[in-house]
């Protein structure tokens, strides 16, 4: 079977390999994919990191302003 490129060419199509060069993508996608969502986790846990840390400021502000009026 021959196929035409969109390069305009035409291209000798291999049934048999179609399997491997499925998997070498398959395997890239997953690898993105991973990779994609190890950075989400980390940057999820680094605004929560932020957000546990303001939250700790604002009520070591707020205590220390009830010190200092003592309210």
């Amino acid at each position: 079977m021959v196929v035409v490129s969109r390069f305009g060419g035409l291209v000798m199509w291999k049934p048999w390999e179609w399997a491997a060069r499925s998997n070498a993508r398959a395997l890239e996608n997953a690898r993105l994919a991973t990779t994609l969502c190890s950075r989400r986790r980390l940057e999820r846990a680094e605004v929560e990191l932020f957000l546990i840390n303001l939250h700790d400021r604002s009520q070591a502000a707020s205590t220390a302003v009830q010190s200092a009026t003592g309210s």
